[in-house]
């Protein structure tokens, strides 16, 4: 009977090591897709405080926009830091989160009437 325990502790072990890599590493990793004329706001999520980063994975045109980090609070949500992306697969940009708390990004570009689409990963420590 131990050994059959043993035999399923390391099963679930390995499981759950292979689900979730990046928690092991302490990072997590959400993709997310975007489709906007002129701005839109991404789906929260919580975090540590440290590093960000918002990379492009598919395009479908190779727009122009802002990608802004804030940090939603009680009243007023607290801008933090953005950058100018050209929607580019690869394309990277860091951001720093100063505190612990539930963040987003808010996209937006020019109204020129060009739909902006497609997909990227935020990665951030948790």
């Amino acid at each position: 009977m131990g050994r059959l325990a043993a035999v399923v502790l390391c099963a679930a072990s390995l499981t759950a090591a292979q689900a979730s890599p990046a928690s092991a590493a302490g990072r997590v990793d959400k993709k997310i897709s975007f489709s906007f004329l002129r701005e839109m706001e991404t789906s929260t999520w919580n975090q540590k405080r440290g590093s960000t980063s918002f990379t492009l994975t598919r395009c479908r045109s190779q727009q122009t926009f802002y990608a802004e980090l804030r940090r939603s609070v009680f009243g007023p949500d607290i801008k933090l830091e953005g950058h100018t992306l050209k929607c580019v697969k690869g394309k990277r940009a860091f951001f720093t989160a100063p505190d612990p708390g539930t963040y987003y990004f808010y996209l937006n570009k020019l109204h020129d009437g060009e739909l902006v689409e497609g997909n990227a990963t935020i990665g951030y420590p948790n």
